[in-house]
């Protein structure tokens, strides 16, 4: 799930080394692959029988940081959607959920699942207004999601990557999110390790999650769960993603409207090599997956987000890696069709991914975040800023703290249910050489009022550091309030403790229900393993139509007014 950082549009070639190799993010850890090992045997076998492939695999792979091995692994076993990925497309047609299987791979060399034991509620420890949400525990967390239970709001669960074990990391709260208990998803069968969370309610206080199923065998399916009870407990619910055996990051919305036809209804986003699906599950079960991006789409369609208005028209958008594009359909019979032809949001600068001075080994991805009420549809994005030099992927700042390039949040709007889109803006116009990236946003389903996050950096030295910053915006997104910072520390993930395989992750979760935002994010503030950690963050309206957002329990926090 990642690229190496090299100056920009490098290529790397790994050489077929005789036995033991380990991939950079490996490397960085410490961690080679032992002799006798179940992996060292894999390795050995699939070097044997195909090393034209691994070195065909390595060599044209792009910057995507897995090794030549997992690379010809992947390659004999999705033939076919290798050769349909596009010969120019930047992630050379391997998904980026590869990096957690190679990094699972490193740590459980018997290729063995091994589910750990769940955790007891137990009150998380507070940091200002800032919580940690999963516990205590040596694995590394990253790339989280959390929502609230809109029927009702004491109910909060989140979930997130589990570094190193196998089944995803749960977490649930029946206080309003004042304190946490943590769980794990059952491995489904042939399952060996968990990736990319997403959590959701229906109205009947059933809790939600998908992930994709990945084993060394490198297949990749989508998979749903549920919990009865508030998400302390979950059961496997079924594979989503039909026959496909190369599915990747999705993402995960229900249909929580009284007034619509498809109420609780599911939906989910994902990609599969270069297309964008979407399946829905009702009351029936899972229905078959709609392929709905079409010959628009030149690259890989990595990245997309999915949501649904009062009256049940889904809207769905993603970002094109060929045409450097943001696409946008929507479904007005509950998933089963999508209108085409698909509509053009935008063109961006970037593709794929940027690098940052804040990833050691990673870089940020070009995904895009979806809200939607009544007929107002809003979409957020991760590009560059757009300034003279800053304007094409070779221009990315990489590890260059003095660079003038720098990422940016972009947000465009549409009126009339996404026929036709606002000119793109940024959200924070920030002057000075810091970046931002793992953007998400949210709507208040009552109010409409729009919140975003996102990580921000500092300046100078401090570039290779982040903060979460909030902003919120009452008129539908034509004006936003000053950013408002929510970490009470930094995180800096370019430190030689940092987690150099997964890192940030690639993004960022926020709920809202009733003017209270819950964000989520990864947390690396004291030099641990990385953490998951969350802020109550409640709008309140000081005068009529002025609001302020304030970070609860945090004395003498500053606020940010918008009329």
């Amino acid at each position: 799930m990642s690229k190496l950082k090299l100056m920009p549009r490098a290529r790397v070639i790994i050489s077929l080394m005789p036995m033991v190799a380990w991939s950079t993010a490996a490397a960085a850890q410490g961690i080679q692959i032992r002799e006798g090992t179940a992996l060292a045997q894999l390795v050995a076998e699939v070097r044997s029988h195909a090393p034209r492939l691994a070195l065909a695999a390595a060599a044209n792979r792009g910057r995507t940081d897995i090794p030549d091995w997992l690379a010809a692994q992947y390659r004999r076993n999705h033939s076919d959607i290798q050769r349909g990925a596009a010969p120019l497309d930047p992630t050379g047609g391997f998904p980026l959920a590869l990096e957690t299987l190679h990094v699972w791979m490193l740590r459980h060399q018997d290729l063995q699942p091994s589910p750990e034991p769940q955790l007891q509620a137990a009150v998380a420890p507070t940091v200002g207004p800032n919580l940690r949400i999963s516990g205590v525990t040596a694995n590394p967390r990253s790339e989280s999601d959390i929502r609230i239970n809109f029927k009702n709001p004491q109910q909060v669960i989140a979930a997130s990557n589990n570094i190193g074990a196998g089944p995803q990391a749960q977490f649930y709260s029946a206080d309003g999110g004042a304190s946490w208990g943590q769980s794990t998803l059952p491995l489904a069968t042939s399952d060996t390790v968990n990736s990319d969370p997403t959590v959701a309610w229906t109205s009947d206080g059933t809790a939600w999650a998908t992930t994709i199923g990945m084993n060394a065998s490198t297949t990749m399916q989508m998979r749903a769960y549920k919990s009865s009870d508030g998400g302390k407990t979950w059961t496997f619910d079924g594979t989503f993603s039909g026959d496909q055996t190369s599915a990747d990051k999705q993402m995960m919305w229900v249909d929580i409207s009284d007034t619509s036809p498809f109420r609780d209804r599911i939906y989910v986003i994902w990609h599969n090599g270069s297309p964008a699906y979407v399946a829905y599950r009702n009351e029936s079960g899972w229905h078959r997956p709609v392929k709905i991006s079409d010959a628009e789409t030149t690259g890989t369609a990595i990245g997309g987000d999915i949501t649904t208005n009062a009256s049940g028209t889904v809207f769905a958008v993603w970002p094109d890696t060929g045409s450097r594009s943001l696409f946008f359909t929507k479904s007005a019979d509950g998933g089963d069709t999508f209108s085409s032809p698909r509509v053009t949001i935008t063109k961006t600068f970037a593709e794929y991914v940027i690098t940052v001075p804040a990833f050691a080994k990673r870089s940020a991805l070009v995904y895009a975040s979806i809200a939607a009420h009544d007929s107002n549809v809003y979409v957020s994005w991760l590009d560059l800023s757009g300034d003279d030099g800053c304007k094409t992927p070779i221009s990315e700042p990489g590890g260059d703290v003095n660079s003038d390039c720098k990422s940016r949040i972009w947000f465009a709007s549409s009126v009339d249910a996404g026929a036709t889109w606002s000119k793109p803006a940024q959200i924070n116009l920030d002057p000075g050489r810091a970046d931002q990236f793992n953007q998400r946003l949210a709507a208040d389903p009552e109010t409409g009022i729009l919140g975003i996050i996102y990580y921000n950096t500092g300046t100078g030295a401090d570039r290779n550091k982040t903060n979460i910053m909030f902003q919120f915006s009452t008129d539908a997104g034509k004006t936003w309030s000053k950013p408002i910072k929510v970490t009470t520390e930094m995180t800096d993930e370019t430190t030689v403790d940092a987690d150099r395989g997964n890192q940030y992750g690639d993004y960022n979760g926020l709920s809202v229900v009733k003017g209270i935002f819950l964000p989520c994010w990864t947390d690396h503030r004291d030099n641990g393993s990385e953490s998951i950690f969350t802020a109550k963050i409640a709008l309140k309206q000081s005068s009529p139509g002025v609001f302020e957002a304030v970070l609860v329990a945090s004395a003498g926090a500053s606020g940010s007014g918008q009329k």
